[in-house]
């Protein structure tokens, strides 16, 4: 079998600069592609290959005659080896005339991607982008809207996105997260009964997109992005003592996973190992102070959102590595089963979810500038309704949780990081729904 019948385009152009004895930041550098897209295409290249290593890939490579490397050999053979196949390069230089052509394209491109009523599945950035938001151009937050039943409360002291958060008493736990310096380790309570914000002691590490829950007063930090690495570490805060301690480690590392906690144990979902959106379920029980494995998502997601209402934990939107996916999952904790629910209207990763009674509510999610979307799901009705908002522009990776019969919105992305703090009267609603949906 030839490489062009085994490999894509993209793994053997990578494969080839492996032979030559390449890191994978000059892969990358070469090929103007991230690392992270080429630890991608070595994974799918070892496992096409049935190596382990680069070497062995090498190896292979020459032994298939695929490629000649100085020193190594094929061993005897009447034929010459077959060269690696020619493909067309990827960037070429153009004509005046073909460069005007694509700006006109990418110009039409760009407003048919803002047309209303477009599809529900919204191409992302490459994966490695979705991780972070340091790329994504800042700019002057846009001025607050007047929205019925939004409130102003007490802003975070940190700006950031993509933090973890849990209530504990009443209280809202914040951590972690990412602001203009990076990955931030800084841990904030909010108090409703004063409106007012606390500063307490960090996380022992810094991260981003790591994952909080809380089993009974103790609240758990599991894994997230330090950089370009996800971590494997599970951290647990004590508010009685102020005090962090390390907890076992997870099984593997994850960043942009989400948590539930339920019957006292801790369900981590999907998540980014690193390499790729995954779909594991992996379930701590501090009773044993161990970790099993739970029934697979029906597919990979990451930076999606998860909530626990009537002993069913609700999974909704995320990405699955080469878009925003807009499927809502349900999960039975006791039966260790899921099932399908009506999708979300739009598709989007990053969204901040929090519920009560018959009602989900979602806000915001997408990437870089996309508008955000805010909506309410009715469990009996089955049905999507939209919702004011209290700001125009993006607005993703903030926090959500419902504290007594207000929906608390804190932090995330909008332009910039932000601070904002807003509250939604979520009680005693009437909404217009779009009608049921059918699930996928």
């Amino acid at each position: 079998m030839s490489a062009e019948s085994l490999l894509t385009r993209r793994e053997t152009e990578v494969l080839s600069r492996l032979a030559e004895g390449l890191s994978n930041d000059e892969i990358a550098e070469q090929l103007v592609i991230s690392p992270n897209t080429v630890k991608v295409h070595l994974r799918n290249i070892f496992e096409k290959m049935g190596v382990q290593s680069r070497t062995e890939a090498t190896m292979e490579a020459v032994r298939r005659g695929w490629i000649v490397v100085p020193g190594l050999s094929a061993g005897p053979t009447d034929a010459p080896p077959a060269p690696l196949p020619h493909w067309p390069p990827l960037r070429e230089s153009w004509a005046p005339w073909q460069s005007l052509a694509l700006l006109l394209a990418l110009l039409l491109a760009a407003a048919l991607a803002w047309w209303p009523n477009r599809p529900a599945q919204i191409a992302a950035a490459p994966f490695d982008s979705v991780t972070s938001d340091l790329a994504v151009l800042r700019a002057s937050p846009l001025a607050r809207l007047d929205a019925p039943r939004w409130t102003s409360r007490a802003a975070m002291f940190t700006q950031r996105s993509r933090a973890a958060a849990a209530l504990i008493d009443g209280r809202l736990y914040v951590v972690g997260g990412e602001n203009g310096g990076g990955d931030t380790a800084v841990l904030e309570m909010y108090d409703p009964a004063y409106d007012a914000w606390q500063s307490l002691p960090s996380r022992p590490a810094a991260a981003r997109g790591a994952a909080a829950a809380a089993l009974g007063e103790q609240l758990y930090i599991s894994g997230g992005c330090a950089g370009e690495q996800a971590l494997d570490r599970l951290d647990r805060y004590d508010p009685a003592t102020q005090a962090w301690a390390a907890a076992p480690r997870l099984p593997e590392p994850r960043c942009g996973h989400a948590a539930a906690a339920f019957a006292g144990r801790l369900f981590l979902f999907g998540g980014w190992d690193g390499v790729a959106a995954v779909d594991t379920l992996f379930i701590f029980d501090p009773a044993s102070n161990g970790w099993e494995e739970g029934h697979r998502l029906p597919a990979p997601r990451a930076f999606a959102a998860v909530l626990l209402l009537e002993k069913q934990i609700y999974l909704l939107g995320g990405h699955d590595g080469s878009q925003q996916r807009a499927e809502m999952w349900v999960y039975d904790p006791v039966a260790d089963a899921w099932s399908a629910a009506p999708p979300l209207p739009e598709a989007r990763a990053g969204l901040a979810v929090a519920g009560e009674g018959n009602s989900i509510y979602v806000i915001g999610g997408g990437s870089g500038s996309q508008p955000h979307l805010h909506e309410r799901f009715d469990l009996a009705a089955q049905a999507w309704s939209t919702l004011d908002s209290p700001r125009s522009g993006p607005w993703h990776h903030a926090v959500a949780a419902m504290i007594g019969p207000n929906l608390h919105i804190v932090g995330g992305w909008g332009n910039d990081y932000l601070t904002l703090h807003e509250a939604y009267e979520a009680s005693n609603l009437i909404f217009l729904p779009f009608g049921v949906q059918g699930a996928p």
